[in-house]
């Protein structure tokens, strides 16, 4: 007997109601989402708080890794110093006897002595520096272009063919009181000094730009660095300089060496604001300004040679300029040229003397330094040629190192042919002897008048 066995699909089952997709047909995405706006914006705004805080930390990285390597830097420069030092006596350059400061710096020995520009650009330190860039802080960004420009001149600097470093290459002033027998003197430091003496300075800072020209745009208020006469340098702060200051200390306190008594702490080489002189009366370096002054427009031409820093000539003048400028009032128009081996022009045209525009170039006055020659003929073809002034004033402290090219007066004869500019002269130094003998005519044949200043303000 045969059976049947009926096989069924349970009811709830519907076979084959929906076929089955192959594999190769199925797409996945659509099982995905993109990100919401608030998602992206949450995003965006975890990376913002991430960066806010990075940033600094590594901003302040940088500022450390510049700040390591610039005393790096003042430790070489400090290791050539002390080599030059011990192939000389224990003397550094601007210890020099006068007569060996003539063998090193040439004819010129009074303006190059005492200026880090002239001392860098001697070849006996060139050789142990090895290149401008040594002379280079990386904290200071605004002397990086003309440092750039000197390493292709490097080998060709030498004090006695007057040819130096420019000023603005360089980056470490020197200290006057550094000996190499008082181990614990400071030898130099970056330029960012308030003033021009460690005993009354302080680290400026990049926020005081604009007032202090001296300060460095790596370097925060209250940073600096030091190199001492031991060949160590360092990193330093306000606790270091300044009339308590441990460093300024020790430095004043040592003993030893070739220098006598206690040692100084001028700043050779300083760009900072000049300091009132105590107890000192200001020089009038333009005596009868409203006689002697023709017309309404005032060019002064001032000597910024390295004999200016000779009882403190160049600090002098700018102070007796500033009060002469107060004195034209602003119905009279000045425009002023410092002067060594080169013309040194402020920014612009001539301006009126009002208070507001004294107060706007006293930056820049203050940042002239006193360093290289005296030769004013490339002042005078631009002032003559550019400036139509009324009256100028011609300063210098000495002679006018020209040589056998085309001396001052003649110069000044051949720009002025139609008299129409007054001309007067001005010697400032120790002794009327001491002057260029040109001084007196030029201000004869040019309807003006000479005047000595007596810089020795002792007497």
């Amino acid at each position: 007997m045969s059976t049947t066995v009926l096989c069924t699909w349970p009811w709830h089952v519907k076979a084959f109601q929906y076929p089955l997709m192959p594999l190769t047909q199925r797409n996945p995405s659509n099982n995905r989402r993109g990100f919401t706006l608030i998602e992206l914006l949450v995003v965006i705004a975890i990376l913002g708080v991430l960066a806010a805080l990075l940033l600094p930390v590594l901003g302040r990285a940088k500022a450390k890794a510049r700040r390591v390597k610039c005393v790096s830097q003042l430790g070489q420069v400090a290791t050539a110093l002390i080599a030059f030092s011990n192939e000389n006596g224990g003397r550094l350059p601007w210890q020099l006897t006068p007569l060996t400061q003539r063998d090193f710096f040439g004819p010129q020995s009074d303006d190059f002595t005492g200026h880090p520009a002239a001392i860098y650009s001697l070849p006996t330190l060139r050789t142990g520096l090895g290149s401008a860039e040594i002379l280079w802080s990386p904290c200071d960004a605004e002397r990086e272009a003309a440092n750039e420009a000197a390493r292709a001149d490097w080998a060709r600097y030498d004090p006695i063919e007057g040819r130096i470093l420019p000023h603005k290459a360089i980056s470490y002033v020197l200290i006057h009181g550094a000996d190499i027998g008082r181990p614990t003197t400071v030898l130099g430091a970056t330029r960012n000094l308030s003033t021009c003496d460690l005993g009354t300075a302080r680290w400026s800072g990049a926020d005081e730009k604009r007032v202090l020209p001296e300060a460095m745009s790596g370097l925060n208020k209250g940073q600096g660095q030091l190199m001492a006469a031991d060949g160590s340098a360092r990193q330093s702060d306000d606790a270091d300089i300044g009339a308590a200051g441990k460093i300024v200390l020790a430095h004043r306190e040592s003993a030893g060496g070739v220098t006598v008594g206690r040692a100084a702490t001028g700043v050779l080489g300083c760009s900072a604001t000049p300091q009132p002189v105590v107890g000192v009366k200001i020089p009038n370096l333009f005596p009868k300004i409203a006689e002697n002054g023709k017309g309404t427009r005032y060019v002064f031409i001032l000597d910024c040679s390295g004999s200016m820093r000779i009882d403190k000539r160049l600090q002098l003048a700018k102070h007796a300029l500033y009060r002469t400028l107060e004195k034209l009032g602003p119905k009279k128009e000045f425009f002023i040229y410092f002067y060594h081996g080169a013309s040194l022009p402020m920014d612009g045209e001539p301006l009126s003397a009002t208070q507001d525009n004294i107060a706007r170039i006293k930056p820049w006055v203050n940042a002239i330094p006193a360093a290289g020659g005296t030769d004013p003929r490339g002042a005078l073809r631009e002032a003559f040629g550019e400036k139509q002034p009324d009256t100028i004033w011609l300063m210098t402290d000495g002679i006018f190192k020209v040589g056998n090219d085309l001396p001052v007066r003649r110069l000044i004869t051949d720009l002025n042919k139609d008299k129409k500019v007054r001309v007067n002269t001005v010697g400032f130094g120790r002794k009327l002897e001491d002057m260029d003998k040109s001084l007196a005519p030029i201000a004869s044949e040019n309807d003006g008048s000479f005047e000595f200043i007596n810089s020795n303000l002792d007497e």
